[in-house]
């Protein structure tokens, strides 16, 4: 393995806190509801998948709900891309972030440390608004292995907000009719190439984060299970179902959140937020994988 200073594996406390603090301000901007974080009081190892948002801008709301909720870190096991250069691992280690390979996933979750994978990766990072809230897990079960390796259960997690936290103006297919695509798609491959999306100016829409995290999916006391594929292909479409589930009743609950609010100017914002991110109408269908 590399020097774990640079993997990020072992994470400094005191300076994961100081990066909260300074994150605080932008996760108070989408004003974050938090339900089931209770679970994250549990002491041992986790491991909690969900969909990915745009780009990963939920992740802030999410590193401190799980803080306030258990005064505990999350580490977050990202795309090798991400963690390309030095700087990049130094950046990332810092809010808790570490290189997703096998390895320091087992690390991590030995430790009893909480582990955080979006199996969709950039398919669901990038995703054009037609794929909103849908999941693209089949072929992606490192996350289960890495559970059952370290006899750890699974969290699953639906995230709702995080796709419309940004208008989208073109999406991947148009973009990579172009010179510009042609050139990411050559040296980081097609599903690097990113839609052209809009916010407030600089800044992403102002869309509040609903998160939901469900019942722990045990797994197997056995480690050896994780090359049993029956198994790990069971708990991969346990772990989906879940997710598609509390993301299908997370919508629901947005409708009638907002339903509720009195009439006057934070219901009228509200409607032109989602007028503005040109919200997809309805939940996507459970059981819907690609």
């Amino acid at each position: 393995m590399d020097d774990p200073r640079d993997t990020g594996w072992r994470l400094d406390l005191a300076r994961y806190e100081q990066r909260l603090a300074k994150a605080r301000v932008m996760s108070a901007y989408f004003r974050p509801e938090y339900h089931g974080f209770d679970v994250f009081r549990r002491p041992a190892g986790m491991m909690v998948v969900t969909n990915h948002g745009l780009f990963g801008m939920e992740s802030p709301a999410l590193l401190h709900g799980v803080w306030d909720a258990s005064r505990r870190a999350v580490r977050g096991l990202g795309d090798r891309v991400l963690f390309t250069t030095r700087l990049q691992r130094r950046v990332l280690a810092a809010v808790g972030g570490a290189e997703g390979s096998p390895e320091n996933a087992h690390l991590l979750l030995t430790r009893g440390e909480i582990c955080w994978a979006c199996p969709g990766g950039a398919r669901e990072a990038l995703a054009s608004a037609r794929d909103r809230y849908r999941l693209f897990w089949e072929g992606h079960d490192g996350f289960v292995r890495a559970a059952i390796r370290a006899s750890v259960p699974i969290v699953p997690m639906g995230i709702v907000g995080s796709d419309e936290l940004l208008r989208q103006l073109y999406d991947a297919e148009e973009v990579r009719s172009t010179a510009f695509g042609r050139l990411i798609e050559r040296f980081l491959g097609p599903k690097y190439v990113t839609p052209i999306y809009a916010g407030l100016g600089p800044l992403p829409l102002p869309m509040k984060l609903y998160f939901f995290a469900g019942e722990p999916i045990e797994v197997p006391a056995d480690p050896t299970f994780s090359n049993n594929e029956d198994v790990v292909y069971d708990l991969h479409a346990r772990a989906t179902r879940a997710v598609e589930a509390l993301l299908a009743n997370g919508i629901r609950h947005r409708r009638a959140d907002e339903a509720s609010l009195p009439r006057g100017a934070a219901r009228v914002m509200t409607r032109l937020l989602h007028l503005v991110a040109d919200e997809v109408d309805e939940p996507p269908d459970a059981g819907h994988t690609a």
